[in-house]
């Protein structure tokens, strides 16, 4: 039994690096599970025996990205400077796309093969609930940084976290789009420390 655990579980993992592969180099909305499958050396009932449609192999290909869970890691970070926790959490983010070749590809398809298409409401979800994770983190540390005074009082902490996150997802797009002549992790981390500064009171 526990062989065939181990079995299935070593076909799924093919089946993601196969889908992985496939959307990276045809796109998302071109891919289809038959080329999938081909390219996973398994037939397609093998795929759908893991999953349902290319929805569910895309959000389990997300998943992957998100394990160890970097909100996990701001949430249980020591909170008595939430802005020391913002820049290690922006560190460790950066670095580990900058240097993971396989956490780089998954942002490469999320951010230039995944195509914006009518009809696709259900990946819209899968990247909005991945976001939602990590923005309820963001808020919470922000909303810490209120309460000891260290938030510009102009700056509600939604907003702060919400220009926090996305500053952090267009230097990763920057970063994917022109790797030469952007340095993802040192550069951008330096850009988050000058976003922080302008976000601390006075």
């Amino acid at each position: 039994m526990r062989r065939t655990k181990e079995q299935t579980a070593e076909t799924r993992e093919a089946l993601l690096d196969a889908a992985e592969q496939v959307f990276f180099d045809r796109g998302v909305a071109r891919a289809t599970l038959e080329e999938i499958a081909r390219e996973a050396g398994m037939t397609r009932g093998a795929l759908y025996w893991h999953f349902t449609d290319k929805e569910a192999l895309y959000a389990a290909m997300l998943e992957r990205v998100r394990l160890p869970l970097l909100e996990t890691e701001l949430a249980a970070s020591d909170l008595s400077d939430p802005f020391a926790a913002l820049e290690r959490f922006a560190d460790k983010a950066l670095e580990r796309i900058a240097h993971n070749e396989q956490i780089w590809r998954i942002h490469v398809i999320i951010m230039l093969r995944r195509e914006r298409l009518p009809g696709n409401p259900g990946m819209i979800d899968i990247e909005r609930q991945l976001r939602g994770h990590i923005a309820a983190a963001l808020g919470d540390c922000f909303r810490r940084a209120k309460v000891l005074g260290m938030l510009r009082e102009s700056i509600p902490p939604e907003r702060a976290a919400r220009g926090f996150q996305s500053q952090l997802i267009g230097l990763i797009y920057v970063g994917i789009q022109d790797p030469d002549a952007f340095r993802l992790h040192a550069d951008g981390v330096e850009m988050i420390r000058d976003l922080l500064a302008g976000y601390r009171a006075a």
